[in-house]
């Protein structure tokens, strides 16, 4: 049997001391939290808790932002003084100078074709442009009926409208017929219209018009464009009983059903006890015509019809 020396302690199955256990338990509870630590940290990085709500929120705020944006500038009319150097008249949209005119009449003699209109409406300027060119050929050239122009201001005073291009637009023609050229500008204005109160006929581009258009004394057509001399006139006339709308056409005092050149024409007829006139439309094609007349309305439609 082998003794063990004195002191000498046997190292078979011995445990660590008390100390070292500790440490290393110490150690271990380190790793965790340093791991948990880890953890956390890399959650957050990559979008975590707390991280997706802001991230949301700050796209919403920015999403709504664009859209707001994006519908104020959507209904905020065109800015003025963008549009092109006025226009000529051309073709048929140009009131032949042979035949005579006094203010804002075209011809001098037989029936009397009295017309409604606004210089911003759009239908009045199809009217313009398809069925007046065959009245003036057809009826007043030959002296058999005179056109009787009346300003009927509906553009500016429809429910939300700030402007008043349409009212300066009559008064630019007044100022223009001041000098016996009231139908010059009737022409000039009808080539230049372009959506309602963008800037079309400001006092500035209308004073451009005269000139462009060769109004005689240019200084005093500019002075009583920006005095608005003829306004009050304007505001003044009188709208028969059963004119609701532009254009509104009426033949020795009775109003047209509508404002094409086979109603209007037939009225005439009736009223000159006449067959029928064939149409002379040298640069607006029949089908062309009906198919403008077709397609659009006039602003408020009149409510009396031919009797």
């Amino acid at each position: 049997m082998t003794s063990k020396a004195p002191g000498e302690r046997s190292t078979a199955g011995s445990a660590q001391p008390p100390t070292t256990r500790r440490s290393a338990r110490q150690q271990r509870l380190r790793s965790r939290e340093a791991n948990r630590a880890l953890n956390r940290a890399g959650t957050r990085g990559s979008g975590g808790s707390g991280s997706p709500l802001m991230l949301y929120t700050i796209v919403a705020i920015v999403a709504a932002v664009v859209v707001i944006a994006g519908a104020l500038l959507l209904t905020q009319p065109k800015a003025k003084g963008s549009l092109p150097a006025p226009n000529a008249p051309v073709g048929s949209a140009i009131t032949p100078n042979s035949i005579p005119t006094n203010g804002t009449t075209l011809g001098a003699t037989g029936h009397t074709i009295d017309v409604y209109e606004d210089f911003q409406c759009p239908v009045c300027r199809d009217f313009t442009a398809d069925t007046e060119p065959q009245i003036v050929a057809n009826y007043v050239a030959g002296g058999r009926a005179k056109i009787v122009w009346h300003d009927y201001i509906v553009i500016d005073k429809a429910p939300g409208n700030t402007g008043t291009e349409s009212l300066d637009a009559a008064n630019a023609a007044r100022c223009a017929g001041d000098q016996g050229q009231f139908w010059l500008m009737h022409d000039w204005l009808y080539a230049n219209q372009h959506s309602e109160n963008t800037g079309a006929f400001t006092k500035d581009r209308l004073k451009a018009m005269g000139k462009a258009a060769g109004i005689t004394d240019l200084n005093k057509f500019n002075s009583c464009v920006d005095s608005g001399t003829h306004n009050d006139e304007i505001n003044a006339e009188t709208i028969p009983s059963g004119v609701t709308g532009t254009p509104t056409i009426i033949v020795d005092g009775t109003i047209t059903s509508d404002y094409s050149y086979a109603v209007v024409s037939a009225a005439l007829d009736k009223a000159l006890g006449v067959t029928p006139s064939p149409s002379v439309s040298p640069s607006v094609s029949p089908a062309s015509s009906a198919g403008t007349s077709g397609s659009s309305a006039p602003s408020t439609s009149p409510s009396v019809k031919p009797s």
